[in-house]
C-alpha cells in the first residue's frame, strides 16, 4: 500500500498523540473526501491496490493457510475473523453475531460439502466494488467481509453470513453506521476541554492533504 507522509509541528503531532486520534483514518477519510471534491476517481472495480494493511494482511494470512492449495472464501474468513480487532468484526457483533460462531458453523458444514467454498480472488474485485459502492477509495476488511457475503447464493460463506444475519445489505448498513458513529465521535470531541487542539488538529490535517492533493 502506497505510503504518504505528512509532516506536522510538535505540539500538534502531541496533541493528535495524547487524543489518540487514529492519524491512518483520518489521513485516508480527508484524502477521500479531497479527491470527490476535486472529481476525482474512487478505487476502479478490481482494483487491490488500494488495500488496508489489515485487508493485506488477512489476505496473504488466508493465502499462508490455504498453503499450496490454492485460497478459498474459507480461509478469507477465519483470517479475517481470526486477525486483529477490525471493522469487519466489529461490525458482527454490531449485528449480535459473535465472529467465532460464524467460522465455527462455516467449517462444520465445510465437513460435509468441502466443494461448496468460493475462490478468494473471486472476492477481491467485489471488494473493490463495494469500497466504490460506499464511497471510499480504499478497500479493508469491512469491503472484505462485505464481498464474502454478496458471494453466489449457494457458495458455503455468502450462505452462512446471509443465514445467521449478515448479508451483504446488513453489512453495508453496519459500515456506514460505524463510519457515521466514527465522525460523530469526533466531532463530539469538539464539545471537551481539548476541543480547540483537536479541532485545529484536524482542520489542519485536512487542510494539508487537501493541499497534497491539488499539487
Amino acid at each position: 500500500m502506497p505510503k504518504i507522509n505528512v509532516y506536522l509541528p510538535d505540539d500538534l503531532a502531541a496533541a493528535v498523540k495524547a487524543a489518540g486520534i487514529p492519524v491512518s483514518s483520518v489521513c485516508q477519510h480527508a484524502l477521500a473526501d479531497a479527491v470527490a471534491a476535486a472529481g476525482g476517481p474512487t478505487a476502479p472495480a478490481g482494483d487491490s491496490s488500494r488495500l488496508t494493511p489489515r485487508a493485506e494482511a488477512a489476505i496473504a494470512a488466508a493465502r499462508s493457510t490455504a498453503g499450496e492449495r490454492p485460497a478459498r472464501t474459507v480461509h478469507l474468513l477465519g483470517a479475517i475473523i481470526g486477525g486483529d480487532a477490525n471493522l469487519g468484526t466489529s461490525v458482527l457483533r454490531a449485528l449480535d453475531i459473535e465472529p467465532e460462531d460464524v467460522i465455527a458453523e462455516v467449517r462444520a458444514l465445510l465437513r460435509r460439502d468441502p466443494d461448496s467454498v468460493g475462490a478468494l480472488d473471486d472476492v477481491l474485485p467485489r471488494a473493490a466494488e463495494e469500497a466504490v459502492r460506499l464511497g471510499h477509495n480504499y478497500i479493508g476488511t469491512e469491503h472484505l467481509l462485505v464481498a464474502l457475503a454478496d458471494g453466489p447464493p449457494e457458495e458455503l460463506v455468502a450462505a452462512t453470513l446471509t443465514r445467521m444475519g449478515a448479508s451483504a445489505e446488513a453489512l453495508r448498513t453496519g459500515v456506514r453506521t460505524a463510519l457515521a458513529g466514527w465522525a460523530h465521535a469526533r466531532e463530539t470531541l469538539t464539545l471537551s476541554g481539548l476541543s480547540a487542539p483537536i479541532r485545529a488538529a484536524l482542520d489542519d490535517i485536512r487542510q494539508r492533504l487537501g493541499r497534497l492533493e491539488k499539487s
